[in-house]
């Protein structure tokens, strides 16, 4: 199956640039099963770059196969519905990724998956344990902003985080008050209110160098019909990425923009 697939895409490319003298960038976007095994692809040849065109076999693996190497490089790769993060867990189960890791094959990573998809995983949470507590980034809907569950979603996430940096805030100011009256320092608790809260370390993301230190995760929005029955929309959710306009503008909008935007710019562009 990889040498198949890597011989199709390399044979689609050619042809491509053929036809028409295209020399830009290329992209992948690989669904479900196709994401393990174009992952294969670019790993085994992040450490032959230099080598020659011809097949190659991984100095890493004891494995027999040999893995063909793309005659092309690959700028950036999307998987949808992707099982992935199953299948490093399987391979090796106590540290399946590490943040040191990247693909010199392809730097740039998405992981992008329906909430309903029950094929897709995340891959954030296997790269640090402390990531399974941070939700994925949502993309935006393709007209701008977000659906009505989740604008009720983050408003309420919004409140939430001001009340626990606000509750830090007073903690940081009654020790302040107290260590000052421990000492014999004068009690200027107007001090105190000059304090201001870090609170960078909440909902901190450690991504590592997978995707240029940048979110890997994305989570499409569902959309309202969708909640009537979590259960049917999971039958097809798998499916029904190629229909996904928000999809589409994400991936417009990152090859297009490649160097120029991080995430909150995307964001206000897309609003």
């Amino acid at each position: 199956m990889v040498r198949v697939v890597s011989e199709e895409m390399t044979r689609v490319v050619e042809t491509y640039k053929k036809i028409t003298g295209f020399c830009g960038k290329i992209s992948i976007l690989s669904h479900s099963l196709g994401s393990v095994i174009t992952w294969d692809i670019l790993s085994h040849m992040d450490t032959h770059m230099d080598c020659t065109l011809d097949d190659i076999r991984p100095e890493a693996s004891s494995d027999v196969k040999i893995y063909p190497r793309l005659s092309f490089k690959v700028e950036q790769m999307f998987m949808i519905g992707s099982p992935l993060a199953v299948f490093l867990m399987m391979r090796n189960n106590d540290k399946p990724l590490s943040q040191e890791f990247y693909l010199r094959a392809c730097p740039r990573v998405y992981n992008i998956f329906h909430p309903y998809d029950p094929v897709a995983y995340r891959l954030e949470p296997i790269l640090h344990r402390d990531n399974s507590s941070v939700e994925p980034k949502i993309i935006p809907h393709w007209k701008g902003g977000f659906r009505v569950q989740y604008q009720t979603k983050l408003l309420l996430r919004k409140i939430l985080d001001e009340t626990k940096k606000n509750q830090k805030w007073m903690i940081k100011a009654v020790e302040s008050r107290v260590e000052r009256l421990v000492d014999g320092a004068p009690d200027e608790f107007h001090d105190d209110l000059s304090f201001q809260s870090d609170d960078s370390d909440y909902q901190e993301v450690h991504v590592g160098q997978l995707n240029a230190g940048k979110r890997i995760d994305y989570l499409l929005q569902e959309k309202e019909i969708e909640n009537a029955n979590e259960y049917i929309s999971a039958l097809a959710a798998h499916s029904n990425y190629w229909q996904e306009k928000d999809l589409s503008n994400f991936i417009a909008t990152r090859i297009l923009n490649y160097y120029d935007y991080d995430d909150d710019e995307m964001m206000q562009m897309n609003t």
